[in-house]
């Protein structure tokens, strides 16, 4: 009977995704065939005239990437702290308060970005506007952190005693267990938490509305981080209500979310690989 349920839920997701991908990709033919490959690299996106996926690509991976710049260093440390350093009892009140900070909406977050963080930027950096790449991207890195904490957390404290055990037992001090004994077992985890956290992040759509600028164009030059921008994800939510099953303005939305599909998938497949080299040298 097991087995039954089990193929049927493999069936049902397998299903599910394989839905999903046909949609996209029929979706996406007309604009390609209109545009070919000129829609990916195109650099431009006026409404009924042109369409380049370009500006958004940019946007969605240079937000995304600074986002990990946040979350990364900052979870991986106060998931190293709350599993090996403090005691049982503030790690579960420390744990909890994670795992709330995970579930909290990205519109909360979205609210206190354009609040908080568009006028912190604003003021520190001497611009006329917050709105830019810089605030979603740290934004997103605060979003993105309870995630890559908790889970983080749960893959270094699932390590065996064992391993800290015989690490003390060569005489290593407590950072160089956590260094070499501890960390090294957990990458598999930490890969998975890090990929959790930039898939929400790529597929962000309200809080990186509010704070971005929304503006369709790479800037210039293409370092500068206080220019406003466009993701994937916030152009297809700013548009993607007027524009729904009609004419080449929604084949575009939905090759952008081809696209993204596309990013995300990749980025999957190289944490896996990631993963698998993780367990091979712990082997």
């Amino acid at each position: 009977m097991i087995p039954w349920l089990l193929g049927i839920a493999f069936l049902l997701s397998s299903s599910l995704a394989g839905i999903i991908l046909i949609f996209l990709i029929s979706g996406s033919l007309p604009i390609f065939e209109a545009y070919g490959w000129s829609f990916v690299t195109g650099r431009e996106w006026f409404v009924g005239e042109t369409y380049g996926a370009l500006p958004m690509m940019y946007g969605t991976t240079v937000v995304t990437g600074i986002a990990l710049g946040v979350a990364l260093p900052l979870g991986l440390g106060t998931a190293v702290m709350t599993s090996e350093v403090v005691g049982r009892q503030t790690r579960h009140v420390l744990k909890s308060m994670m795992e709330l900070m995970a579930g909290v909406p990205g519109i909360v977050y979205g609210l206190l970005g354009l609040v908080l963080v568009t006028t912190w930027i604003r003021d520190l950096f001497g611009l006329i506007d917050g709105n830019c790449v810089l605030t979603a991207g740290l934004l997103l890195g605060v979003m993105i952190l309870p995630t890559v904490m908790t889970l983080s957390e749960d893959a270094i404290h699932a390590v065996p005693r064992l391993y800290r055990q015989q690490a003390r037992a060569l005489g290593f001090q407590a950072h160089e267990v956590i260094l070499h004994a501890v960390l090294p077992q957990a990458i598999p985890g930490i890969v998975g938490a890090m990929l959790l956290g930039l898939t929400r992040a790529m597929g962000e759509t309200i809080a990186v509305m509010l704070v971005i600028g929304s503006l369709d164009r790479l800037p210039a030059p293409l370092y500068n981080l206080f220019a406003p921008a466009q993701t994937i994800a916030s152009k297809i939510g700013r548009e993607g209500a007027e524009a729904i099953g009609v004419g080449l303005h929604w084949n575009a939305l939905v090759a952008l979310g081809l696209i993204l599909f596309v990013m995300v998938m990749t980025l999957t497949w190289s944490a896996e690989q990631l993963g698998w080299k993780g367990r091979l040298h712990r082997i």
